[in-house]
């Protein structure tokens, strides 16, 4: 009895050391496993954590670029988190243009055609005008015709244009009569070359390939060629070269440079991509040639009409004699536009089709304008339409639904 009593207390003893190391080998257990935990947690979660603290939105700016290319003011706004370098791309693109329908250089596919006889080869660019500017031709009844430039040249435009009207009758010292026969000269003139224009006589051919920005000044992609019969038919892409170049850098900034809210500026023609911070649309003002009604128009740009073109009678003008010259002709009479157009203004989906409707709308007068607009079922418009009536005071015509694009200038 005094043995086992004796024993017990070291039994006890030992008993109570096993537990205690069985706990304390638990708690070791126990805290490498929260730690195990814990770091595969960080491991897994602070990546991602991490990613959305670096994501998080940040206060978009407004930037904007801006420069002259020849005669073209030009002029991008855009909003981002961080300023982008833009200007060389946008150079790149009026280059890759300019060389191509140049009415000066040399090298140009467009000068080498207007001073050939019979068939030059032509590159993406002049393939892609020379299209465009077909479907219009078409669609207005050869109001809209680039070959107009083969009497506006006789008239002084163009870059060798006012040379040639400055060079007539250099020995008539008495200025009224000179006035007047540099006029009767340069009308009797354009009559004589209405018959070596005309676009349906202009023959396009080659694998008809819609070359891009890159290939555009490859020689070895420049296999279409355009050709006529008449060596004194001549053309002109000013007149949708500027909504041309818009949608250029609209793709370029929107493809390339994965901006999502911009607007572009080329010479009077814009176009508008997704919207302000705010949610608000953007917003342009055009002057209006009824200053006493309001000093400017206001538009919103965006939706299913984010492109928009301009196109006036009375800055693009010229001195011809004693006569004010309109820059705009009528193809189908051999003369200056002499209507009661005052100011064209287009709204579409794209800026090289409002470009060149505009012209095409100034050309045919308010009447035709407004019954091509109502009727025709190919395109889809929204005009306004600047005029004088019978009494020579300003009026306007808006299109249906331009009341909803229309915004009150700020």
């Amino acid at each position: 009895m005094l043995q086992v009593i004796g024993i017990c207390p070291t039994y006890i003893k030992f008993t109570l050391t096993r537990l205690y190391l069985m706990k304390k080998y638990s708690l070791v257990i126990l805290f490498s496993g929260l730690f195990v935990v814990v770091f595969a947690a960080w491991y897994f979660l602070f990546p991602t954590f991490l990613n959305i603290i670096r994501t998080a939105p940040k206060t978009a700016n407004l930037y904007e670029v801006k420069g002259k290319f020849e005669e073209y003011d030009y002029s991008v706004k855009y909003y981002d988190t961080v300023e982008v370098d833009l200007k060389k791309g946008i150079d790149s693109i009026f280059n890759t243009i300019n060389a191509s329908i140049s009415l000066s250089d040399t090298a140009s596919p467009l000068y080498q055609f207007n001073h050939s006889d019979s068939c030059v080869f032509v590159d993406g660019v002049f393939l892609d005008l020379f299209l465009i500017s077909d479907e219009v031709y078409e669609c207005t009844d050869s109001a809209f015709d680039p070959t107009v430039y083969t009497i506006s040249k006789v008239w002084g435009f163009g870059p060798e244009g006012s040379d040639k009207i400055n060079s007539l009758y250099p020995n008539i010292k008495d200025a009224n009569i000179r006035d007047s026969l540099v006029l009767e000269y340069v009308d009797s003139a354009s009559a004589q070359m209405e018959s070596h224009m005309g676009y349906s006589k202009v023959r396009i051919g080659g694998d008809l390939l819609y070359n891009t920005m890159e290939q555009m000044n490859d020689k070895d992609m420049q296999d279409n060629f355009a050709c006529k019969d008449d060596p004194l038919l001549q053309m002109d892409f000013s007149a949708l070269s500027k909504g041309y170049i818009v949608d250029k850098i609209y793709d370029y900034l929107l493809v390339k440079r994965k901006l999502k809210n911009f607007l572009i500026y080329v010479g009077g023609q814009m176009i508008a991509a997704g919207t302000k911070p705010d949610g608000s649309p953007w917003m342009v003002e055009v002057d209006n040639p009824q200053k006493k009604v309001t000093a400017k128009l206001g538009f919103k740009l965006g939706g299913d009409y984010p492109a928009m073109a301009v196109c006036e009678n009375y800055t693009r003008t010229k001195k011809v004699g004693k006569e004010i010259i309109s820059g705009t002709f009528d193809p189908r009479n051999h003369l200056p536009v002499e209507n009661e157009m005052v100011a064209v203004i287009i709204l579409g989906e794209e800026c090289i089709k409002t470009d060149a409707y505009a012209t095409a709308f100034m050309v045919m007068g308010i009447t035709e304008a407004i019954d091509f607009v109502e009727t025709n079922p190919f395109e889809s418009f929204e005009s306004c339409f600047i005029y004088k009536d019978e009494k020579g005071e300003l009026k306007t015509y808006s299109s249906p639904g331009l009341t909803e694009i229309m915004a009150k200038a700020q």
